[in-house]
């Protein structure tokens, strides 16, 4: 099996278009994150960082507030350092507002559901405000960090990264089982002394390796630039302080989110992975393995950004394909749930099962594909 398993892991990597693509996609991408790339700012932070509270927040508005009135009333504009200590009174000041609208939040939440209580209510609607509750008495939004390091590595993830894991996927594995059709080498091994069953589990192995791999790569490019450009800190904000997250209920600091995004991305790698195998082994040519891979892979994207269908239904069902799943942000932006006989599942709890589904489906075909396949 070890000779199998190295035979296999050696054909994939051998393939000249995985690392002409990786150059030219990091260069690239590079290309566009210095383009975009701003100063380290971090030592306009030191005096506010911390806790946020309500004396803090009173003297950013007044501080902020001066520079204010000192542009209006001198006509010039700021410099450098004024700005960036404008932004940190904005940033403080924003935080402060989104504990009290969390706080406020709780309020009605829990208004909301002592009136459902008393009026009986049951199953399904009781158990999600419940829940919604729940998640939002089990944070606060009260720290402050200079956070851009890690903030940038989540919106890594759901862009530059998606595509890097896609694109490689495809160019690896899509022709994992089609270019031995092409050669005859699928005879041989049919045939072989190790069995069809050994010959497919040393492949699904190998790809694993390969798209575990791919992350890694990306991971500590994304780790190693970030850091590089904006320092190490702010890994103990909360999420709620990136934009996109803002009314979030998850109560993940930056650190531990991006732990949970990158297991998420690669759960849907891997996903994405095996369907390309069970296409590749039901394709006997490498360019229609390819294409059929990549239309799986596109199409989310497509629909959403390109076509913008008016099919609600459709819109949510791709969110649990193995793309979104890769891009993770949509199943954690806001709190969505399904209806699973009465019991509110949330879209990453759903995602991760669909996911895993999907994916021992596709070893299943794969196995019985080649266990059907004739030697001639």
């Amino acid at each position: 099996m070890k000779s199998l398993l190295s035979f296999e892991l050696y054909k994939i990597y051998r393939q000249k278009s995985i690392y002409i693509a990786i150059i030219l996609l990091l260069g690239l991408i590079t290309l566009s994150l210095n383009s975009q790339s701003a100063s380290n700012r971090s030592s306009y932070y030191k005096e506010w960082e911390g806790e946020v509270t309500a004396d803090k927040y009173e003297q950013a508005v007044a501080a902020n507030s001066a520079l204010m009135k000192k542009w209006e009333s001198e006509g010039t504009p700021l410099t450098e350092e004024e700005r960036a200590m404008s932004g940190v009174y904005e940033k403080l000041s924003v935080l402060y507002r989104l504990e009290v609208q969390r706080q406020e939040s709780v309020a009605s939440v829990t208004e909301q559901l002592n009136a459902m209580k008393e009026n009986g209510e049951k199953g399904y609607e009781l158990r999600k405000t419940s829940t919604t509750l729940r998640m939002l008495e089990d944070y606060k939004i009260d720290k402050m960090y200079y956070n851009r390091a890690p903030a940038e590595m989540i919106d890594f993830v759901n862009t530059f990264a998606t595509l890097i894991s896609g694109v490689l996927i495809l160019i690896g594995l899509s022709s994992i089982f089609s270019n031995e059709y092409a050669t005859g080498m699928d005879q041989f091994q049919l045939s072989s002394k190790y069995g069809r069953k050994q010959v497919v589990t040393a492949k699904i192995i190998a790809s694993i390796i390969y798209v575990i791999s791919i992350v890694g790569a990306w991971v500590l490019y994304n780790f190693i630039f970030r850091i590089s450009v904006y320092g190490g800190g702010g890994w103990q904000t909360p999420l709620q302080e990136v934009f996109k997250y803002r009314v979030s209920p998850y109560g993940y600091n930056l650190g531990t989110y991006i732990m949970v995004q990158i297991g998420m991305h690669l759960l849907g790698a891997l996903g994405l992975g095996l369907i390309v195998l069970l296409i590749s082994a039901l394709c006997r040519h490498t360019l229609l393995s390819f294409l059929i891979s990549g239309f799986i892979f596109a199409m989310p994207i497509a629909v959403r950004s390109i076509f913008d269908l008016p099919l609600p239904w459709l819109n949510k069902l791709l969110e649990f394909s193995f793309t979104d799943v890769m891009r993770v942000e949509e199943l954690f932006i806001t709190f969505q749930t399904i209806n699973f006989f009465g019991l509110p599942v949330s879209y990453p709890s759903v995602a991760i099962s669909v996911t895993i589904a999907l994916s021992a489906v596709s070893v299943y075909l794969l196995y019985h594909t080649m266990k059907r396949k004739e030697a001639f």
